[in-house]
């Protein structure tokens, strides 16, 4: 089969363009056979093209390749996610799911730990670093530093006991500063909502371009 011509790539791209914005514009009318089509086929590209980073970036280079060689210490650290993968598997069956705790915990530790080394050493240091503390900047990092250990001791329980109907009741300082950190969130996911609003609305406005530039050079 030829390849295509640079005009018939547009035209293919616009058609397509055009219809999943209509597939996915249709959803504002409820669910619908057209919508299903769109949905199933973005996830299945994302999925199919997930599948193909995970084998081709990490098994064949960090698993196979190395299993291939002859090299001791390549087939012993090879051998370490191919065994944790092994565990995983092992959760299928409900006798040996407890073999696949060790994959997860070692997942969930490992992540925990760089996203918390990397907040740290990336963000949080830096930022004191840069940060001169000066007149004008003390107020907004005063506030950056109230809403970050506020939200988190919202997320935290230092608990004093129970009330009378059984409710769960916090200390004091805690239940107060607990206040002021739902406060901050309120306002932190009211922010982002605003902007993933505004974000769709640009999106929007573009694909509305977009389509208007298609359709002109179909009329040409």
């Amino acid at each position: 089969m030829p390849p295509l011509t640079s005009a018939q790539s547009d035209l293919l791209g616009g058609a397509l363009s055009f219809f999943f914005t209509i597939a996915l514009l249709s959803y504002l009318i409820g669910d619908n056979p057209l919508y299903r089509v769109a949905l199933h086929l973005f996830i299945g590209a994302a999925a199919g093209y997930a599948v193909l980073v995970v084998v081709y970036q990490a098994i064949i280079p960090r698993v196979v390749t190395p299993m291939l060689s002859k090299n001791p210490a390549a087939i012993a650290l090879a051998s370490v996610p191919l065994l944790l993968f092994l565990f995983l598997v092992m959760k299928l069956s409900p006798r040996t799911a407890s073999l696949g705790n060790i994959a997860i915990a070692y997942m969930i530790g490992v992540g925990i730990a760089v996203a918390v080394g990397g907040a740290i050493t990336g963000t949080i240091i830096p930022l004191i670093r840069a940060t001169p503390i000066t007149l004008r900047t003390l107020v907004p990092s005063t506030i950056v530093l109230i809403g970050t250990v506020t939200t988190l001791l919202y997320f935290q329980f230092w608990l004093r006991g129970r009330s009378a109907v059984g409710d769960v009741q916090r200390i004091a300082p805690i239940q107060f500063a607990a206040q002021i950190g739902q406060t901050f969130v309120v306002i932190t996911l009211g922010v982002i909502y605003g902007g993933m609003i505004l974000s769709g609305i640009a999106i929007f406005g573009e694909r509305l371009v977009a389509l208007s530039g298609w359709a002109q050079t179909l009329i040409r």
